[in-house]
């Protein structure tokens, strides 16, 4: 019995080890593969609430302004962004890369002018419309309207404008600043505008 045993023994060993060898590869697979999940999905708006891939044209609200001519505190004398806010009831527009949302680096400074204004106003509330071009179908440039507004939202948050003074729509490709039907158009139109619903 026990010279059964020491002949079996080498190839219960080396069945032993190819197990642990084929359970290493199986886990350094799985690593691998959740690390490409990963980097896939990287670019998502970080905000619980899912984008509105249901929304139809016909449910946009018409977000009107706040009346023009309020007046407000300035970030300096003759400061334009306070003259359009009273002039219009809008702030500076932010625009972005096709088929995109992130904010883009050269908008970044726009932002930051917007939130340390709503900084010094700190009753005025905002509305921020995100806007798509013509192309694509209407639901998925709802979508994207939606994820730019929300990436804007977020953006002015990281720099302490509470979150409850700002709200977000999409309207999609309805609403263009521009009517023209090429890429000087269409570049004018992808962009999130921020109404001033309450100061």
């Amino acid at each position: 019995m026990k010279r059964n045993f020491f002949k079996l023994l080498p190839i219960l060993l080396v069945g032993f080890t190819l197990t642990l060898g084929c359970g290493k590869k199986m886990v350094s697979e799985d690593i691998a593969g959740s690390a490409a999940d990963a980097d896939k999905s990287a670019e998502v708006v970080s905000d619980e609430r899912p984008a509105t891939e249901q929304v139809q044209s016909s449910d946009l609200p018409s977000g009107e302004a706040v009346q023009a001519g309020a007046g407000y505190a300035s970030l300096s004398p003759g400061d334009g962004l306070t003259e359009q806010a009273e002039k219009s009831g809008t702030l500076f527009a932010v625009h972005f890369d096709y088929d995109k949302y992130m904010i883009r680096d050269e908008d970044k400074p726009v932002l930051d002018k917007n939130a340390k204004w709503l900084n010094l106003n700190s009753k005025v509330k905002v509305t921020i419309e995100g806007h798509a071009d013509e192309r694509g179908e209407t639901e998925y440039n709802l979508a994207l309207g939606d994820k730019r507004a929300r990436s804007v939202k977020k953006y002015l948050e990281t720099l302490g404008v509470s979150d409850g003074r700002l709200s977000t729509i999409s309207y999609g490709e309805e609403k263009p600043a521009e009517p023209g039907h090429d890429e000087a158009a269409w570049s004018k139109n992808r962009r999130a505008e921020f109404k001033i619903t309450s100061n």
